[in-house]
């Protein structure tokens, strides 16, 4: 009997050698916690969807104060409001609009990843008061507008953007390797980007690969900062096999840009090679992802944020030189 306890300690102590250690700035970021807000929700959509067409001017202006950034408009305007019944009624929208009551049937899951997204960016920035009132609605899935948009008081979150698992896009002729990154958590992220961009990034000209990776890692690492509980896959936008190609791969590629002088380059070719998105790298492997300067640039502010653990995401953010982070990164990843 001693003999097996014996045995089944050492097993024990083996599974936990071999678990992934958290890495110290990951651990930082996970006990960043601030206050937790006090936020509203409402469902543009369950609105929208269940008006009633037959008094339809009517009935927008019923609601209009309510739900000001959607309704701001002016309502006696024909075309305006034929433009929202015209959506109302299409059939796309619709469907996504019961596909998105199907995922969603109550709020919970995503107030819980909006509350916690701005609690950890109020330890950060607590002087910046974030929109309080937040909106839900259906948009169609368009390409050229954010699933996530700030406006002055609100915050609008497109859920149509967020039916993960869904063939809906592959439907509507949105490309595969887009469509296989749709996730549910991926609400985290778009907000994380959003909250970098409309709150802290700060207009810098970089003038060459290295800097754009660089600043592509800090806004990715600020996401993470944010959402710490975020998986790489997500927060990459990679497939698990794509990440594990970057993951073996990334000493070998490192080693092809210094090689080729590619950190330097500012042409179109290099950037689109490193940063464009799509379904892979060709010029490496139909397994590779695209947009490797991403991966690259994360690990680089990575290793910054471990070589100077003094410094706090904050300190990270204000700093103007993004070569004196390549270089105080101490970034040299293995072959």
């Amino acid at each position: 009997m001693k003999y097996y306890k014996i045995l089944a300690l050492f097993l024990l102590m083996a599974m936990a050698s071999c678990s992934p250690k958290t890495p110290d700035y990951k651990k930082k970021l996970i006990a960043a916690n601030g206050t937790p807000p006090e936020l509203s929700f409402h469902r543009y959509e369950d609105v929208l969807f269940n008006l009633d067409t037959t008094r339809f001017q009517e009935a927008l202006m019923e609601v209009q104060a309510q739900y000001q950034p959607f309704l701001g408009g002016d309502l006696t305007d024909p075309m305006a409001v034929r433009y929202l019944r015209d959506f109302a009624v299409d059939t796309l929208s619709k469907t996504l609009y019961h596909k998105v009551k199907q995922a969603y049937p109550d709020l919970n899951n995503v107030g819980e990843a909006v509350r916690n997204v701005y609690q950890h960016f109020n330890f950060y920035y607590p002087e910046i008061q974030l929109p309080k009132q937040v909106y839900t609605c259906v948009s169609g899935i368009d390409p050229e507008v954010s699933p996530v948009i700030f406006f002055d008081d609100a915050l609008v979150i497109s859920l149509d953007w967020y039916l993960e698992g869904d063939d809906i896009y592959q439907w509507i002729g949105m490309p595969e390797y887009r469509a296989q990154r749709v996730a549910k958590a991926g609400l985290s992220k778009d907000l994380g980007q959003q909250i970098y961009e409309g709150y802290v990034q700060k207009p810098a000209k970089r003038n060459n690969l290295l800097e754009e990776m660089v600043e592509a890692g800090r806004m990715l690492f600020f996401v993470e900062a944010l959402c710490p509980s975020l998986s790489d896959e997500v927060l990459l936008g990679f497939s698990p096999s794509q990440l594990q190609w970057a993951e073996d791969f990334e000493g070998d590629l490192w080693a092809d840009m210094v090689g080729n002088q590619c950190l330097y380059a500012s042409d179109l070719e290099v950037y689109r090679t490193f940063l464009a998105d799509g379904p892979f790298t060709n010029e490496y492997s139909h397994e590779a992802p695209a947009r490797l300067g991403e991966f690259i640039g994360l690990h680089i502010v990575r290793s910054f944020m471990e070589s100077h653990p003094e410094t706090g995401v904050r300190e990270l953010m204000k700093e103007d030189d993004l070569q004196t982070i390549f270089q105080e990164s101490r970034y040299k990843p293995k072959k």
